[in-house]
C-alpha cells in the first residue's frame, strides 16, 4: 500500500473514533441526569412532604377545635349516658335568653378522679356549654379561694356542690350530689349509701331545672301545708322544684295565715282532720281578699280515717271524695308491681282538657278514691283522669265478709278541678286527686308512665307558667359492643387474615417493582 493511501487511511479512521466518541458522549450527557434538576426535585419533593405534613397537622387542630367546640364523641351507652336530650338542646340554642353560669366547686381533675359518676357529670355540663353562648362552665377550687363562699349568703357550700346562677340578675341555685345523682329517690339513695352504688344521673334533669328557676325573675311559689301529720310529699316537692317553682313547706297549724306571695296550697293526704280555724285559713287564701287567683290541690289517701271538716270544705267547692277505693276487675288494665298483679294498682284515663294534654304514654295509679262532683254546686267543675270500665268501689270501712256482688261497678272519678271566677275573669281553683300516689315516687320513676307530665300541665296551666321540661334521669349502665357470633366471626377474618395478608401482598409487589427498574 503507497504511503498517501495509508496516511489517507489513518486520518479517515481517526474521524470516524473522533465520531464515535462525540456520539457516545452526547448519549452518555443525556441519560446522565442534570445536577441543578436533581437538585430542584429534591426541592420539590421537600416542599411537598412539608405541605403534606402541615396539612395533617392543620386538619388535625381543626378536628380538635371542631371537637372540642360541638363535640364529636361517640356515646355508646345504652342509655344514653353521655348524651343531652333533644328537649334539653333545644332550650339551650333556641330559648335560653340569659347568661347563665356553670360553677362545679372542684378542680377539674380532682372532680373527675372521684369516679366514671363524677366524669359523666362533667361530661353532661361541658356539652351544656358548647350548645349555648349563654352557658360558661368554671370549677372553683374553694381551698384555693377561701373567699368565694361569702358571695352566696345562706347556704353553706362544700367541695362538689354546683352553682348554677344568672349572672345578669345574681339569682342562684346550689345543686348537691343527691340533685345530680337523683339521692332524693329513697331507693336510690339506699344503695348509695350503704353500697356506694349510683343507679342513675339526673345532672342534665338537675342543672335544665335550674336553668329554668334562675332566669324566672318571678317564680311561681307553692306552699306544703304540715302540722296534720301528712303523706310524704318529697317526691312532689322536688319534682316541682326541679321545674322551675318554688317550693316551700308551711306549718298551717301554727301560721297565723297562708301568705299571699304563695300560688298554689298544697294539702297532701293528712292523716288528721283539719280544725276550724285552718280551714278559716284556707278560706282566707282562696278568696285573696276577693280578688281570687288562688289555688288549692288536695290529696287523698286510703291511709286516712274520715276527715269530716276537710270533707266540709270540699263540698262548697262541689266535690266529695269517697270513703272506698277503686279496684280493676279487668285484668288488662291491672298493672304489675314487683312481679304481682293487684286489683288496686291500674291504668287511668287522662281526660283532655284545658289544664291537661294529650299523652304518649299511660297515666297510672294505685289505692285511689273516686271523686264525685256534686250537682248542686255552682262552681265550674272539669273532670281530669277516670278509671276505665270494669271498675268496683271496695269500701274503706268494710269488714272481711263484704260481698264483691253488691259492689258499685262502672267508671269512677280520679280528678276533678272546681272553680270560681270572679267578674274580671279571675279564678280560685280547688283540685281535688284521689290518690297521693298518683304522684309518688314509683309512678313518676316508672318507664311508661305520664303521670309527671300530667301534674306538670296541672300546676303549669294554672300558674301561666311556661311550659316546664321534662327530662328523665338515664341509669347508669356499662359500655358494650353488642353483636353475634357471625359478626364476630366476619371481625375475626378481616382483622386477622384479610388485612395483613394485603398488607404483606402490596408490600412485595412495591419492592419488585422497584428492584426491577
Amino acid at each position: 500500500m503507497s504511503k498517501k493511501k495509508s496516511q489517507k487511511l489513518n486520518r479517515e479512521t481517526v474521524e470516524e473514533k473522533k465520531n464515535i466518541s462525540e456520539t457516545t458522549v452526547e448519549e452518555i450527557s443525556e441519560n446522565v441526569p442534570d445536577k441543578r434538576k436533581i437538585k430542584e426535585h429534591r426541592v420539590l419533593s421537600a416542599v411537598f412532604t412539608a405541605a403534606v405534613l402541615a396539612g395533617i397537622i392543620l386538619l388535625n387542630v381543626v378536628v380538635g377545635m371542631v371537637s372540642e367546640r360541638f363535640g364529636a364523641e361517640a356515646d355508646l351507652t345504652a342509655t344514653g349516658l353521655y348524651t343531652l336530650d333533644e328537649k334539653t338542646e333545644d332550650y339551650l340554642e333556641n330559648t335560653l335568653a340569659c347568661d347563665i353560669s356553670i360553677k362545679v366547686l372542684s378542680t377539674e381533675q380532682a372532680f373527675s378522679e372521684q369516679g366514671t359518676y363524677f366524669k359523666q357529670v362533667r361530661e353532661i355540663l361541658q356539652k351544656m356549654e358548647k350548645k349555648s353562648a349563654h352557658v360558661s362552665l368554671d370549677f372553683v377550687d374553694l381551698t384555693k379561694n377561701p373567699t368565694f363562699a361569702s358571695k352566696y349568703t345562706g347556704v353553706t357550700l362544700s367541695a362538689n356542690n354546683i352553682i348554677v346562677e344568672n349572672a345578669q340578675n345574681g339569682r342562684y341555685k346550689v345543686l348537691t350530689q343527691s340533685d345530680y345523682f337523683g339521692l332524693d329517690n329513697e331507693m336510690a339513695a339506699y344503695y348509695y349509701y350503704y353500697y356506694g352504688y349510683i343507679m342513675g344521673s339526673s345532672i342534665e334533669q338537675a342543672a335544665l331545672s335550674a336553668m329554668l328557676y334562675v332566669s324566672n325573675d318571678n317564680p311561681v311559689k307553692v306552699a306544703f301545708l304540715e302540722g296534720f301529720n301528712e303523706s310524704d310529699s318529697s317526691t312532689l316537692k322536688s319534682f316541682l322544684s326541679k321545674n322551675g317553682y318554688e317550693v316551700e313547706a308551711v306549718n298551717l297549724a301554727k301560721t297565723l295565715e297562708i301568705d299571699e306571695s304563695f300560688d298554689f296550697a298544697v294539702v297532701y293526704a293528712p292523716l288528721t282532720d283539719y280544725d276550724e280555724s285552718s280551714l278559716k285559713k284556707l278560706d282566707k287564701f282562696l278568696d285573696n281578699g276577693g280578688k281570687y287567683g288562688k289555688n288549692v290541690y288536695y290529696f287523698a289517701s286510703t291511709s286516712q280515717p274520715k276527715t269530716p271538716n276537710i270533707d266540709a270544705f270540699l263540698s262548697d267547692w262541689g266535690i266529695e271524695v269517697g270513703f272506698s277505693v277503686i279496684g280493676q276487675s279487668n285484668a288488662d288494665y291491672r298493672i304489675i308491681i314487683n312481679g304481682q298483679q293487684t286489683a288496686y294498682a291500674h291504668l287511668q284515663e287522662a281526660v283532655e282538657s284545658s289544664y291537661t294534654g294529650e299523652y304518649d304514654g299511660y297515666m297510672m295509679g294505685a289505692d285511689l278514691r273516686p271523686v264525685y262532683a256534686l250537682e248542686r254546686s255552682q262552681n265550674t267543675l272539669e273532670v281530669l283522669l277516670k278509671t276505665y270500665s270494669n271498675a268496683f268501689l271496695f269500701p274503706l270501712d268494710a269488714d272481711k265478709d263484704f260481698d264483691f256482688s253488691t259492689a258499685e261497678t262502672g267508671v269512677f272519678n280520679d280528678v276533678i278541678m272546681s272553680s270560681k271566677t270572679t267578674s274580671d275573669g279571675t279564678a280560685s281553683r280547688v283540685c281535688a286527686i284521689g290518690s297521693d300516689q298518683l304522684s309518688g315516687s314509683y309512678f313518676f320513676a316508672y318507664g311508661n308512665a305520664v303521670n309527671s307530665d300530667f301534674f306538670l300541665d296541672l300546676f303549669d296551666s294554672v300558674s301561666g307558667k311556661e311550659k316546664g321540661i321534662t327530662i328523665s334521669p338515664k341509669a347508669v349502665s356499662d359500655i358494650r359492643f353488642e353483636m353475634t357470633a357471625s359478626t364476630a366471626n366476619v371481625l375475626v377474618i378481616i382483622l386477622c387474615a384479610v388485612i395483613p395478608t394485603a398488607v404483606i401482598v402490596l408490600g412485595i409487589v412495591i419492592w419488585v417493582r422497584r428492584r426491577h427498574r
